[in-house]
């Protein structure tokens, strides 16, 4: 369930294993960030600090690619152009799209997002939410601490929470993390296996803490978990700051190890509406719903053949 004036896009090519997702705010919206990891590639985000001027934006751009992929946004910037969409700058329309991209390059097949991906995102915007491996999630993979033939396929994921006063919380995620993904009991349920034939977890946090012998380990800086909460209740720029910096909390209860100097995550946090709410109820529900979104994106990545799935490992285990 999107807030009414929120759409959502994607251009998925299962082919190379790449794509984009778009998120499109009808009429602008306000928008902070919380930057969760110290490896981030992000493009046009100074726009959400709270000392920067702009107060709205008008779609958030999620893509593969790595640094290359942030070449999307110049596509959703053309189509709100077209469209007559943007700030208003003295009768110039500027669109004001910040993006954020995870590395997918090892999973990929040699082409990265581009202009021409990001306008045909912003062509397939609905309100249907589409999760696992498509869109920015179609290249995404976990448990990469012995490298790409031991991780496991991830990709998009959602979840969403209507609160008694009425209040929407939503929430879309990218998971292509470092670590292993973990239910509420702390048990993995995707991530490294211990070989690449293998269907058994090697359990990273353990692995790196040298709890298993002649643990080697070697810092893989290709890892990011986007995600974006939107609420429509209304809050300013530094309230939506600190419920970005709150949601972040999901990551660290999802993911293991969390935050890691070589993860790239950032979580974005939009106001599309005028309710009034209580910073903190929404803060807190970001967190849960950015936990759940993560196990959805797992559960309903596909490995194309070439890396397991969750359906792959747990089919016909009782979980």
């Amino acid at each position: 369930m999107l807030p009414d004036n929120v759409f959502i896009g994607e251009y998925t090519d299962k082919d190379k294993r790449t794509g984009v997702s778009v998120l499109y705010f009808e009429g602008g919206a306000g928008a902070g960030i919380y930057k969760y990891g110290s490896a981030t590639s992000t493009r046009q985000i100074d726009s959400l600090e709270a000392s920067h001027t702009v107060s709205r934006i008008d779609a958030l751009t999620l893509a593969g690619g790595s640094a290359f992929g942030l070449d999307a946004c110049c596509g959703v910037m053309q189509w709100l152009k077209e469209h007559g969409k943007g700030a208003d700058v003295r009768g110039i329309k500027i669109p004001i799209v910040p993006g954020a991209v995870i590395f997918d390059l090892r999973f990929s097949a040699g082409i990265t997002p581009d202009c021409t991906m990001g306008y045909l995102a912003c062509n397939a915007l609905s309100k249907d939410v589409h999760e696992g491996s498509c869109g920015a999630g179609t290249g995404a993979t976990v448990g990469k601490i012995n490298g790409m033939e031991s991780a496991m396929k991830a990709g998009a994921g959602s979840a969403y929470l209507m609160l008694t006063s009425g209040t929407l919380v939503w929430v879309y995620v990218v998971v292509n993390a470092f670590g292993d993904v973990v239910d509420k009991d702390r048990r993995i349920i995707a991530g490294a296996r211990k070989e690449k034939t293998s269907q058994e977890f090697l359990d990273t946090s353990k692995f790196i803490r040298g709890a298993i012998k002649d643990s080697n380990v070697k810092p893989v800086s290709e890892n990011t978990t986007l995600c974006v909460v939107v609420t429509d209740a209304y809050f300013d720029k530094s309230s939506l700051i600190t419920i970005a910096k709150m949601a972040s909390a999901g990551i660290a209860r999802a993911l293991s190890p969390a935050g890691a100097s070589f993860d790239g995550d950032v979580v974005f946090a939009v106001s599309t509406g005028n309710k009034n709410e209580f910073i903190d109820v929404i803060g807190d529900v970001s967190a849960q719903l950015v936990e759940d979104a993560i196990k959805s994106a797992v559960i309903t990545g596909d490995g194309f053949g070439i890396l397991p799935s969750y359906g792959d490992i747990w089919a016909g285990k009782k979980i």
